[in-house]
């Protein structure tokens, strides 16, 4: 059986729920997640949570792009317009391992963003029962082409061996050495492309 063709679009805010429940299945079992959310039993409610916020204003900004086949969302990608590097994150509220992690990722990655303006591919989604079937490549290739329309470079951290391959095989190139979390958290591989 061939795999339905997959075609790519701007989500919409009516779908965030929908994206939100997509994205909770895509990273249950990826490698910054499971270490910023070490217990199986409540990572997926505060995955839910985590997502709401930054969905939302990814869709207001025209940066959440869906996968879509047979009329199914497969996979989502966050593409963020950028200018130099983020400002510091406060610190959270609670002092909790959680808390703790999720600031260790945003200080670490913001610490490592390039200066020059580009396109952050925040996160890439596909439902795990979907991966390999061409929706990571259909967002990349939607989401270079608005990177060439807006004359941006792109900008990732690959998570693991197998994103950076794909990530790879659409022109992108390690962007300086590893950034390894702290308390023994994983690697992320910085990357980029000049389109």
């Amino acid at each position: 059986m061939t795999a339905p063709i997959t075609t790519t679009r701007l989500a919409t805010i009516t779908e965030l729920d929908e994206v939100a429940a997509l994205c909770t299945a895509a990273f249950a079992d990826e490698a910054v997640m499971a270490w910023v959310l070490p217990d199986p039993g409540t990572r997926l409610q505060h995955m839910r949570s985590m997502f709401g916020s930054s969905l939302g204003a990814a869709v207001e900004a025209d940066a959440l792009l869906l996968a879509v086949a047979a009329g199914e969302s497969v996979g989502a990608s966050i593409w963020m317009p950028r200018s130099g590097r983020p400002q510091p994150m406060r610190l959270p509220a609670e002092d909790d391992p959680v808390s703790r992690r999720l600031l260790s990722v945003q200080t670490e990655t913001d610490a490592r963003c390039p200066d020059d303006p580009h396109l952050y591919l925040q996160s890439m989604a596909v439902r795990p029962e979907r991966r390999g079937q061409g929706a990571g490549s259909a967002m990349l290739t939607s989401g270079l082409t608005r990177a060439r329309e807006l004359d941006l470079p792109v900008y990732l951290e690959a998570s693991t061996p197998n994103n950076r391959r794909l990530y790879e095989r659409h022109g992108f190139r390690d962007h300086g050495r590893p950034i390894h979390l702290s308390d023994d958290g994983p690697s992320l591989q910085p990357m980029w492309l000049d389109v």
